[in-house]
């Protein structure tokens, strides 16, 4: 597994892109048999996860902000659930070679972190306007002692990001790996089944908390940002 931020690497490329398609199509499909009568399949799918994105980030962010906050983060969500679930794929008693989740390295995750501070700042400038984002820096709690503690507070914000989602996922796919390593036999495949099945149930609950959490917490500081009381 490569760590590193700067150097390319095919597979996260490549799964990132078969992650975009994903979505892509599951969006266009649901867009394509939409009626206006009662909704069924994936048209009913998509209009609940559009309603429950809209009155989540309806009790968070401010009115102005929340109808494209509210798409930004339920594509942000679908994107992220994807990318988290490619690397349980295949399962672990199938064999064959594994893929590896975008998001399992840390420049993809690091990545998205960067592109969601950037939309944190930018929507405290757009709903602030550039002197209410510089006096929130500068001045807030205290004046000048506020620019360090916030320029700590939205630094560590990105990496904290980042750093949870590629852990959790990169844990989970190593885990479900190690279980193909264990002793053959009946008794070593049925072992291999059993917590195999166990872990990969576990770490579909995971990719989803994970995506969640991340997309919660941006926007929630994108809320934040663009309170002009704050």
């Amino acid at each position: 597994m490569n760590f590193s931020l700067t150097a390319f690497q095919w597979p996260p490329f490549w799964t990132g892109l078969i992650t975009m398609a994903l979505v892509l199509v599951f969006g266009l499909a649901a867009a394509r048999r939409a009626t206006a009568g009662v909704p069924s399949g994936t048209q009913n799918l998509m209009e609940t996860a559009i309603e429950t994105f809209q009155d989540l980030v309806g009790q968070m962010a401010p009115e102005a902000l929340a109808p494209n906050l509210s798409l930004l983060a339920l594509t942000l969500f679908l994107m992220l659930v994807v990318a988290n679930i490619i690397g349980l794929l295949p399962l672990p008693w199938f064999g064959g070679d594994w893929i590896h989740s975008p998001t399992a390295f840390l420049s993809i995750p690091a990545g998205l972190a960067i592109w969601m501070f950037l939309l944190i700042q930018w929507a405290g400038i757009k709903y602030k306007g550039f002197g209410g984002w510089v006096y929130g820096w500068v001045w807030k709690p205290f004046p000048v002692v506020g620019l360090i503690i916030n320029a700590l507070e939205q630094l560590v914000m990105p990496v904290s990001l980042a750093f949870r989602l590629f852990g959790n996922i990169l844990a989970g796919e190593l885990v479900l790996r190690m279980t193909t390593h264990l002793p053959h036999g009946v008794g070593g495949v049925l072992t291999t089944f059993f917590i195999g099945t166990l872990w990969l149930v576990f770490s579909l609950v995971i990719s989803m908390i994970q995506a969640l959490i991340f997309t919660i917490l941006t926007v929630a500081y994108m809320s934040i940002q663009a309170n002009k009381d704050h």
